[in-house]
């Protein structure tokens, strides 16, 4: 807009209201000084020798675009992004809740895959890979003062490094014995 007002309508700026636009840089900063104070009502401009009709259609055609341009398309673009971040944090909310209702948290099975294969949903998450079961056990293993066994040392460590390798992947004890039991 800056070389709009410095090419159509710069005899309009008054230099003695700090009104500057012999330059395109001049107009951008004159612009963007004038715009970013308090309007009473209207522009900030002081439009010296504004005589005929011309000079109000073209000041007019250039503010109305400007508007135009800025405040309802840029607000829109704004508002479209805005609603845009909340959808994809809609999405990612509800896949998590998803997961929650349909993932072993400790194993990282299925619902369906633990069904097929004869175990009890309810019952693998409630006492076979019980969340807060692994919760108390990682609590103990943190405030615990005395001797830890070999196993719980090997978890602890692998704890304090964030290693996940100690979790039952993809197993569970109903599916093992289950498994073991076909074999014999």
């Amino acid at each position: 807009y800056a070389v709009l007002y410095t090419v159509t309508v710069r005899d309009i700026f008054d230099e003695e209201e700090m009104e500057y636009c012999t330059t395109t840089f001049q107009c951008l900063i004159t612009v963007l000084h004038k715009s970013l104070q308090p309007a009473g009502g209207g522009h900030n401009y002081s439009w010296k020798d504004r005589k005929t009709f011309d000079d109000l259609w073209m000041r007019l055609l250039i503010d109305a675009s400007f508007w135009i341009l800025f405040t309802v398309i840029g607000l829109n673009v704004v508002t479209s992004l805005i609603l845009d971040g909340f959808r994809q944090l809609k999405a990612e909310r509800e896949r998590a809740l998803k997961d929650m209702t349909t993932l072993c948290t400790i194993c990282g099975l299925s619902k369906d895959s633990l069904t097929t294969r004869g175990v009890s949903w309810s019952n693998h998450v409630e006492r076979e890979h019980n969340i807060w079961s692994y919760v108390t056990f990682f609590y103990y293993l943190q405030e615990h003062d005395g001797r830890f066994s070999a196993v719980e040392n090997e978890v602890l460590k692998k704890f304090q490094k964030a290693d996940p390798s100690f979790l039952p992947a993809g197993r569970c004890i109903s599916i093992d014995t289950k498994i073991d039991l076909e074999k014999k």
